[in-house]
């Protein structure tokens, strides 16, 4: 049985390898299976959270990240790049309290 420090950590990686632009490119059909089948993963992952705060913080994360790709996609945009960085140590204090401390 997966402790939720675990998930918690599978999740983040999934996250951190998903390819945030492929929904942008010229992608061929086994490139798109591989970026849904990530999305699908973290969604199925999360929801065995049973920390109700901690999956939310989760998926906000993850729309937090897709927000940030869009906002930098085709122009540098330091407000955006601010905005995240400030949700990410905010949703990462709840995800891994330890984080708190380093912010």
């Amino acid at each position: 049985m997966e402790t939720m420090e675990i998930k918690v950590e599978k999740a983040l990686k999934i996250m951190k390898y998903q390819d945030w632009n492929w929904m942008f490119a010229e992608y061929s059909k086994p490139a798109y299976s591989r970026a849904y089948s990530s999305m699908r993963a973290f969604v199925k992952l999360v929801a065995t959270i049973e920390d109700s705060n901690i999956a939310k913080a989760l998926r906000d994360l993850w729309t937090a990240t897709y927000q940030l790709v869009h906002a930098t996609m085709f122009k540098s945009n330091p407000e955006a790049v601010a905005e995240f960085e400030t949700k990410e140590a905010e949703l990462m204090a709840v995800i891994k309290p330890t984080y708190a401390i380093a912010a």
